[in-house]
């Protein structure tokens, strides 16, 4: 067959081994338009750009899923931590333990020291505890000393009825008594100074001597000063336990 040289006038178009001609040159070239290049890739369902699609799907609905998750947990926060304020805010209520754990401080609060300084004549005696008092007609002697007080904590009674509280304290004691050995002094007329002397037997004068200093230490108001101490305490106590319920409670303390 001889070859046409015009292209615009004849195409070929090969079907097997069968070569039929195609007089028609545009419907050539659409079909010739319509085969796929040879550069694009098939587009199949088993090709790997769908399943990255699809995983990355999941990524994204993991993503969302994390945020949600987030987004809970963070409003769970807000309303926990508005709770536990809103709790704060309401203060607390007073009960017998929480009061006798808050008053458990007034066994220090209330401790009380009183310094003194004794002076007392002893007459007919060449030997006082120990010191040689033979060249003295009387002695006059000085000592210095403390007594601590305190109003024991364990012993306060605590009452509740409804929004009264009653608290009952025990009275004050005396906690010690001592006398400083190197402060006892004997005064000398001659002088008209004391003089420090030393004592051999000291537990026999401290035993004689801590009722009269207590005494006098009582008597210059030792006792009433610690209880005064507890009693100006335990009210602020008992209100900073209860906080904001503070005002719904009233406060007898006896």
């Amino acid at each position: 067959m001889q070859e046409n040289q015009n292209t615009g006038r004849m195409d070929t178009q090969h079907l097997g081994h069968v070569e039929i001609q195609n007089p028609n040159p545009a419907t050539n070239l659409s079909q010739t338009q319509r085969q796929p290049s040879p550069n694009r890739r098939p587009t199949n369902s088993g090709s790997r750009p769908p399943q990255r699609r699809r995983k990355n799907k999941k990524q994204l609905a993991m993503q969302r899923m994390l945020v949600v998750i987030g987004i809970i947990l963070a409003i769970f926060l807000i309303i926990f931590s508005m709770g536990a304020s809103w709790g704060k805010g309401r203060g607390t209520k007073l009960t017998k333990d929480n009061i006798t754990a808050g008053l458990a401080a007034i066994s220090d609060i209330s401790k009380t020291n009183y310094h003194y300084t004794n002076i007392a004549k002893f007459d007919g005696t060449d030997d006082f505890y120990g010191f040689d008092a033979s060249d003295y007609s009387s002695l006059t002697i000085s000592y210095d000393g403390v007594i601590t007080a305190h109003v024991d904590a364990s012993k306060i009674k605590v009452e509740i009825d409804g929004s009264k509280v009653n608290i009952t304290l025990p009275e004050a004691t005396v906690d010690s008594n001592e006398i400083t050995e190197n402060s006892i002094a004997v005064y000398n007329s001659n002088n008209g100074s004391f003089e420090n002397i030393t004592l051999t037997d000291f537990a026999g004068f401290e035993t004689t001597q801590q009722p009269v200093a207590q005494t006098k230490a009582t008597t210059n108001g030792l006792l009433f000063d610690s209880s005064e101490k507890a009693k100006a305490a335990i009210k602020p106590i008992i209100e900073a336990i209860a906080g904001a319920r503070k005002d719904k409670y009233t406060i007898t303390i006896n």
